[in-house]
């Protein structure tokens, strides 16, 4: 750990959450049937179950159980301040990947791959990543994101297959902001590791799932590569195809959390955040609302709109059509 490396001492979610994400969980919120969707989703157990699951099946992390990857967890924790610490499992699979489960006990996950292949400050932004989503709250419903076939084909049994009709709207909405809720957490990873070439190494890797690959990558052309992606939007039928392939994914595409990443860098946020000056963390608080709450109303039922980025048009999850 470098010298200059800080621990954000009251660091809060609107100090470096994403407006997109900021926005969707709002408008998530007021989906028609979401308090019933939630409701059903608790009481179905699967928190207890993954819990049980990785405690028969993965090695718990601690300072005493595999202590140099503890350190590395622990550093991150503090310096988003995130107290008391959730556990961390290892789970034993040859492909890198990470995540968080849980609402009321939330634990974080990381695969033995990606331990092997990654340095210890591109873990470092993985495990940030992974706690931003603690520190913005985002469990509960990334949770639900994960197992939203489940969900929808308890809630479908149960009503006849009716239910199946409510849940379209929820499940769209739910993926939507699932997407952009990764933005606020690959800057908590930034925030985490500090040091930008190691969140940008981190997502090149998830790129291409390949040590010889890696050691080739160019990061330039990682972020020329991300400019011509967003140039592909000028063309109708390219947004047509990139918002009809990314409708079920919960995860953005990697190459746009490079360019997002980087943008936040480089128009200064995230040093300012890392100063941790009050004035300018309360100015970046009050831009993050103004944007967030740029929203359109329906004309049919006067509920927010949601701006469906790859389609670039307004979306209205309750009426479950375009206006």
């Amino acid at each position: 750990m470098s010298e200059d490396y800080k621990v954000l001492e009251g660091l809060q979610p609107e100090h470096f959450q994403h407006p997109m994400d900021l926005a969707a969980i709002r408008s998530l919120k007021r989906v028609k049937g979401m308090d019933l969707f939630t409701k059903k989703f608790m009481e179905l157990g699967f928190e207890k179950i993954m819990l049980i699951q990785n405690i028969g099946s993965c090695l718990r992390v601690s300072e005493t159980q595999i202590p140099s990857i503890y350190k590395i967890y622990k550093e991150a924790c503090d310096a988003l301040e995130i107290s008391p610490y959730p556990d961390l499992f290892i789970e034993n699979s040859p492909f890198p990947n990470a995540y968080t489960y849980g609402y009321t006990r939330p634990f974080v996950v990381v695969t033995t791959g990606l331990i092997k292949d990654f340095s210890p400050e591109e873990v470092k932004f993985i495990l940030g990543h992974e706690l931003g989503h603690v520190k913005c709250g985002h469990t509960l419903y990334n949770t639900m994101a994960e197992n939203l076939t489940l969900i929808i084909g308890f809630i479908s049994d149960m009503t006849l297959g009716i239910g199946q009709l409510v849940t379209t709207g929820i499940q769209l909405a739910l993926l939507e902001w699932s997407r952009k809720a990764e933005y606020s957490a690959d800057r908590a990873g930034l925030l985490a590791v500090q040091n930008i070439d190691a969140a940008s190494s981190a997502l090149s890797k998830l790129l291409a799932p390949s040590k010889e690959i890696w050691q080739e990558i160019n990061m330039e052309d990682i972020h020329q590569q991300a400019e011509e992606f967003e140039e592909l939007g000028e063309d109708d039928l390219n947004k047509i195809y990139k918002f009809l392939s990314t409708l079920q994914l919960t995860h953005p595409w990697t190459i746009v959390r490079t360019k997002e990443i980087n943008e936040w860098v480089n128009d200064g946020t995230y040093e300012t955040v890392l100063s941790m000056d009050p004035e300018k963390l309360e100015e970046i608080a009050k831009k993050t609302e103004q944007l967030a709450a740029n929203k359109t109303l329906c004309p049919d039922c006067g509920g927010e709109l949601t701006w469906i980025e790859q389609y670039q048009r307004w979306y209205c999850y309750a009426c479950e059509k375009y206006p």
